[in-house]
């Protein structure tokens, strides 16, 4: 196995292993699919209206990703006034996941972009 591939992978699965049990403490969503589509799919569409080639297209990813997770982080704040009791909670809660998933994308990413982008 190539070094290069080895550290990118130790680096990813860090990050991941940090972030994903430290997320799920104390609370009931450990994963939400309209949450996920949202974030990962106007990540997508950023790649597709913004183009380019190669290591651009994952930098471009990220900065979607990160994008879409902040604006489901403001669209379920604006929900925040009119919930009561569990909803209240739950809809905090998925506000602070959906801009901590498009973070985590992000940083992803940006790992991939700069331990290639070094290279070349």
């Amino acid at each position: 196995m190539n070094e290069q591939f080895f550290w990118l992978a130790v680096g990813i699965i860090g990050i991941l292993g940090a972030v994903v049990p430290a997320a799920q403490m104390g609370t009931e969503i450990y994963f939400d699919f309209q949450l996920f589509m949202l974030v990962v799919g106007i990540g997508i569409f950023h790649v597709i209206g913004s183009g380019g080639k190669g290591l651009k297209r994952v930098d471009n990813f990220g900065k979607g990703s990160f994008a879409a997770g902040s604006l489901g982080f403001f669209i379920a704040l604006a929900s925040v006034p009119g919930s009561e009791g569990q909803a209240l909670i739950d809809t905090t809660q998925y506000a602070v996941f959906s801009i901590c998933l498009g973070t985590i994308i992000h940083l992803v990413c940006q790992v991939i972009v700069n331990r290639f982008g070094s290279s070349q």
